[in-house]
């Protein structure tokens, strides 16, 4: 009979302690077989990773072909817009030809009438005048200078009337003198002819006259012109 001697029990292990398991870990895989498990991990993490970024790739391209088939829809709509607004113009281009044609047209007068005279306004305006003064006229002349004078004058007016009195001449020459900014500079009697006890075959006390007026480039207007004429001038 063999007798088994018997461990003392250590007093100072308590329970704890002597149930506790060990934290002893030890990989008794052969090294063939970790390698193996390692890289089939790593082949499916890549083919994980690569069937993600298809998937983006395959998102992108359905997204950049619907944008661009979009477009393309959109600009097939803007070109048969543009056709059809041409198409409507080509009807109107006998219209457009004659309004292109108005405006060089146009630009040209401007150029050749740049200084135009209305000598329409300018008459009335002597002739007004005139009648303001009760000084008759009867007969206006007028001429442009050919040739610059270096100042403001471009032309003359020769004058001749009939008034009551040489005082109403006076008064006639005082009014021309006061209409330089309608281009009216300069009056100059150059004859009265008759007194004032003189009459006409009326009857009435009546002189003769003549006079004349520089015209300046105030008066310059017209209907091409940079300065527009007032109404009833061209």
């Amino acid at each position: 009979m063999t007798t088994t001697a018997l461990m003392p029990v250590d007093p100072a292990a308590s329970p704890q302690h002597a149930n506790r398991i060990l934290p002893i870990r030890a990989n008794l895989l052969p090294r063939d077989i970790s390698d193996g498990r390692r890289a089939r991990r790593t082949r499916t993490v890549v083919l994980i990773a690569v069937v993600l970024v298809l998937a983006m790739l395959g998102g992108w391209y359905w997204n950049a072909t619907t944008t661009k088939r979009d477009a393309e829809s959109e600009f097939e709509d803007a070109t048969r817009q543009v056709a059809a607004v041409q198409r409507q113009q080509n009807q109107y281009t006998n219209l457009t030809t004659t309004k292109n044609s108005n405006t060089v047209m146009s630009g040209q007068l401007a150029k050749l009438m740049a200084n135009d005279l209305s000598w329409q306004i300018l008459l009335d305006l002597v002739r007004s005048t005139g009648a303001e003064a009760e000084a008759q006229t009867t007969e206006i002349g007028g001429e442009m200078s050919t040739t610059p004078t270096g100042g403001d004058e471009i032309g003359t007016l020769s004058i001749s009337g009939n008034a009551p009195d040489k005082k109403a001449v006076a008064k006639y020459i005082e009014l021309l003198a006061k209409l330089k900014a309608d281009g009216i500079a300069d009056p100059f009697v150059t004859s009265v002819s008759g007194t004032d006890s003189a009459e006409d075959e009326s009857g009435k006390s009546t002189v003769s006259f003549e006079l004349t007026v520089s015209i300046t480039d105030k008066a310059l207007c017209g209907k091409f012109s940079k300065i527009k004429c007032s109404a009833g001038g061209n």
